[in-house]
């Protein structure tokens, strides 16, 4: 089994100053795991008066979030996988600027390479775009008129 080699970064959203415990709270209730178990996702809190509060989300991991099932003790016996959408979908609303999540990573270096950009708005939107492996070829009609398109519009 190979293992999975992920980079995740994002850009750095001003977030709510009013709800950085809301959202600490959130990010405590999922885990985000990889082969170094190495993601940050915090509210960073500028020293700067003037400056908001931001999101910083980082690390060598795959941005994908899971939800621990705890056992009667409180020790995490197993996971809730694919919580990615609902985590950012509670996010979403103390975001004051978009969020975006972009994750690229392979598996001892062999295509495919693993490629994915989540997006969430303040209003709740949330969507995932991933390379396409398996695109469809072109006939030589389509293709032809997509570069005649081109050409019109650079007309």
């Amino acid at each position: 089994m190979a293992t999975l080699q992920a980079t995740t970064a994002s850009n750095h959203p001003t977030v709510d100053p009013d709800a950085v415990e809301a959202i600490e709270s959130i990010v405590e209730d999922y885990d985000f795991y990889g082969s170094f178990d190495s993601l940050t996702i915090g509210v960073v809190e500028p020293d700067r008066e003037d400056a908001d509060p931001y999101l910083e989300l980082y690390g060598y991991a795959s941005f994908e979030a899971t939800k621990p099932i705890l056992d009667e003790n409180g020790s995490a016996v197993d996971r809730e996988y694919h919580c990615t959408e609902k985590f950012l979908e509670r996010l979403a609303p103390h975001l004051e600027d978009q969020l975006v999540v972009e994750t690229v990573g392979f598996e001892k270096c062999r295509f495919p390479l693993l490629a994915g950009q989540w997006s969430a708005w303040p209003d709740g939107t949330v969507t995932y775009n991933s390379f396409d492996h398996a695109p469809e070829n072109p006939t030589v009609e389509s293709a032809a008129e997509d570069t005649d398109a081109t050409s019109e519009s650079s007309a």
